[in-house]
């Protein structure tokens, strides 16, 4: 593995061992959080996908939905950075691109901006002095100032949690890696919704998590529960 088990040796730049990253397990590479660095993503908790009545409803988000809050309010507490992300679309439609080659003719209007439905959610208790970032494609990262922002806070390892599991949350866990970004994805706070096979029978949500972290497990991101995290930040 292209990961090495952390010593308490000096790194060839003299700083102290917190260069070095934890050791690879058999369950996946497990991260140093000690440089307080860490700042949690919270991707598209809005109410398209909380809204029952929605085109976009996705019942998993309700059963993810505390333990978001709860890392919400761990950080916070921490002191440590939290990002909220939001997805919407002008009215018109003109910055959907490619994104809407996989809409149903018969699916309704979703995160268009302006609507109630867009809005994040208001157990998130996001205020003026919050940070926000608004994006029309599933990457986080992709036209909008994230990379910029954490940079400016000095960031070092994310923490990916929010909607959907294999769309939004899934592509920025992989840019942030590729921006070199320590990755942590939640499995217990992370939700989509039931998709498809290739062969067109049903695919769970529960399976497409598991393939979801298995993939990223493998070269992206550690993963990690709810509480494991938040005995982790401090």
């Amino acid at each position: 593995r292209p990961c090495a088990r952390r010593t308490n040796t000096t790194c060839s730049d003299g700083t102290a061992s917190s260069c070095d990253r934890e050791v690879w397990h058999d369950a996946g590479m497990i991260y140093d959080l000690a440089h307080g660095k860490t700042a949690l993503l919270v991707i598209d908790v809005q109410g398209e996908y909380f809204d029952p009545d929605g085109p976009a409803y996705v019942p998993a988000g309700a059963d993810v939905l505390p333990n978001i809050l709860g890392l919400v309010d761990r950080f916070r507490a921490a002191h440590l950075p939290v990002v909220f992300v939001q997805h919407a679309h002008r009215p018109d439609g003109s910055d959907v691109g490619r994104m809407g080659d996989f809409a149903g003719p018969d699916d309704g209007e979703s995160f268009v901006a302006g609507t109630p439905r867009v809005e994040l959610l208001a157990e998130l208790g996001v205020g003026e002095s919050d940070i926000v970032v608004r994006k029309c494609r599933y990457n986080s990262f992709h036209g909008t100032d994230l990379d910029s922002i954490l940079r400016t806070l000095g960031v070092r390892a994310v923490v990916i949690t929010g909607l959907m599991t294999s769309f939004c949350c899934e592509t920025t866990a992989r840019d942030a890696h590729a921006r070199d970004y320590e990755v942590l994805f939640v499995a217990d706070a992370n939700a989509g919704p039931d998709l498809q096979r290739v062969d067109g029978t049903p695919l769970p949500h529960a399976e497409v998590l598991q393939n979801t972290m298995a993939a990223l497990a493998a070269g992206f991101a550690e993963i990690v529960s709810t509480d494991d995290l938040t005995a982790r930040i401090s």
